[in-house]
């Protein structure tokens, strides 16, 4: 014998369905009832669709203009003021003035990007996927 459910709300699908023997109207977001969600309106037997079919222009609705989650990729991050400094003299690897001097002191500015998984995702969780920076 399985263990009994001890969760109600675990057995509402189940006890809406056998009160609810049948669903007897469709209806539109609106709540006007419809008899039937498969047919739309036409100018004649063969002519194109109407703008006038409620339930298909409802349909469209669903489908073409739910929200989507937002992705944003690099949303939010931190920023950081500072410098640089060259401590070896690089210039064989590069043409970069900065990296020629040792000693050389450039200001510089730092971007440490965050990916925000969803909406309602924690700020505060790390999750750090990138940086930039600009010399």
């Amino acid at each position: 014998m399985p263990f009994p459910n001890f969760d109600k709300c675990d057995e509402q699908l189940a006890e809406y369905k056998a009160m609810k023997k049948s669903l007897d109207t469709v209806a539109l977001t609106n709540g006007c009832p419809l008899s039937t969600r498969t047919a739309t309106l036409t100018a004649g037997r063969r002519g194109p669709i109407l703008l006038g079919d409620l339930a298909l222009l409802d349909d469209l609705t669903h489908f073409d203009r739910e929200r989507i989650p937002p992705r944003v990729v690099h949303a939010k991050g931190a920023g950081v003021h500072g410098h640089f400094e060259c401590t070896h003299d690089i210039s064989k690897y590069t043409r970069a003035k900065l990296f020629g001097e040792v000693g050389k002191k450039t200001e510089m500015f730092v971007r440490f990007s965050l990916v925000k998984a969803e909406h309602g995702h924690p700020d505060v969780m790390r999750d750090l996927r990138g940086f930039a920076m600009k010399f």
